[in-house]
């Protein structure tokens, strides 16, 4: 039977060690680190053993972090960390103004107390500190005397943050070799793979996109569409050269939608427009919105900016556009941890379409004369 595993990690902790493993001459307080909590749980079931979603805590005071960022909240149990003490207990007892006083030490302890009642009620085989404080050195110590495996996830191996006594005397995991680069992600349904367009053919790419979106949606293929899932900035180029070349036609569907079609799709060499599928139109509007919009966020975007953005370019509701937020992030379009570039591919495509409600068009605009559809 497999080895079960529990992970205790001080986010905060790990967050400004990494941040601060970047600083350097260009930038002295370092750059916002890019963590996924899912190849860390990936990194450690192939190795160690099963990593439950309640056998992983992360503690923290997250009134100052997002305990979205890197996916955390979907692989962990997430504890705000403030105080044992009511609210205004707290605010009585309280000499200063602000949260960090009444918490600065309290994240070590409530994680302490996570490991205890652990410990307790529910022993795993092997337990993980994730921290480089040395308060944990001797909770680690007092674990492996009670018979359990021992071994500290740290953020910086070299850095003073990390106690020089966890680093000697315990095997330890660097956050960083947890991480496995975007491009090693594997499509996780049954989708047909994507295949590289033949360089000798110069509207290849066109060419094999809407052959594949016609074979698999059965629908006229908005132009938009196009535009955004092929290679960032080049849509537009690509689209108006393959139809010069007489590879494609563009024409307008019966509901005012300008689409594309293989010129081979020609009967007795006329264009014979389609009706466009209402989820499909959707879809073609929402992701060539978010092809456009990548390039102007910030360098770091978080979900709010994508809310801001979503709903300035596509003029929703604030419930609305927070319901369609969640859809990109369940399709894959978007990734909290790496919120800055959007996968817009015939996969994640795939994904939106089949989430897609049948009865209303969501992320229509707001209309005062009807109630509003909900994302």
């Amino acid at each position: 039977m497999a080895r079960r595993v529990a992970l205790f990690l001080d986010f905060e902790n790990l967050y400004t060690t990494l941040k601060n493993r970047t600083a350097g001459h260009r930038n002295p307080y370092g750059f916002s680190p890019r963590m996924n909590f899912e190849h860390l749980v990936d990194y450690i079931e192939s190795r160690y053993g099963t990593l439950a979603r309640e056998d992983f805590i992360a503690v923290a005071n997250f009134s100052h972090y997002n305990p979205q960022l890197g996916g955390l909240n979907r692989v962990a149990t997430v504890i705000d960390a403030q105080s044992f003490m009511a609210p205004k207990v707290r605010s009585r007892r309280q000499r200063s103004p602000g949260k960090r006083w009444v918490i600065r030490d309290f994240a070590d302890m409530r994680l302490a107390f996570e490991i205890g009642q652990h410990v307790a009620t529910r022993p795993a085989d092997i337990y993980i500190l994730g921290s480089g404080d040395e308060a944990f050195t001797a909770i680690g110590r007092t674990l492996r005397e009670m018979g359990f495996e021992v071994l500290f996830l740290v953020a910086d191996t070299e850095s003073s943050a990390t106690d020089a006594n966890i680093l000697s005397e315990f095997s330890v995991i660097d956050f960083l070799v947890t991480q496995r680069p975007e491009e090693e992600d594997e499509p996780t349904d049954e989708t047909e793979p994507e295949t590289e367009p033949e360089t000798t053919n110069p509207h290849a790419a066109v060419v094999d996109l809407l052959t594949h979106l016609r074979r698999e949606l059965r629908t006229g293929i908005p132009v938009d569409l196009l535009y955004a899932l092929l290679p960032p900035g080049q849509g537009e180029t690509l689209v108006r050269r393959a139809h010069g070349a007489g590879a494609i036609d563009l024409w307008e569907s019966p509901e005012g939608i300008r689409c594309a079609s293989l010129r081979s799709e020609r009967l007795y060499d006329q264009v014979q427009p389609l009706s466009v599928r209402e989820d499909v139109a959707e879809a073609a509007r929402v992701f060539r919105a978010v092809a456009d919009l990548a390039p102007t966020l910030p360098t770091h975007p978080d979900r709010a900016t994508w809310r801001r953005a979503l709903k300035a370019r596509l003029g929703l509701s604030n419930r609305q556009v927070k319901r369609l937020l969640q859809r990109l992030l369940d399709a894959g379009v978007l990734l909290d941890a790496d919120l800055a570039h959007p996968r817009l591919t015939r996969h994640t495509l795939y994904h939106w379409l089949k989430s897609s409600p049948h009865e209303s068009s969501p992320t229509s605009p707001q209309n005062p004369s009807r109630p509003q559809a909900g994302i």
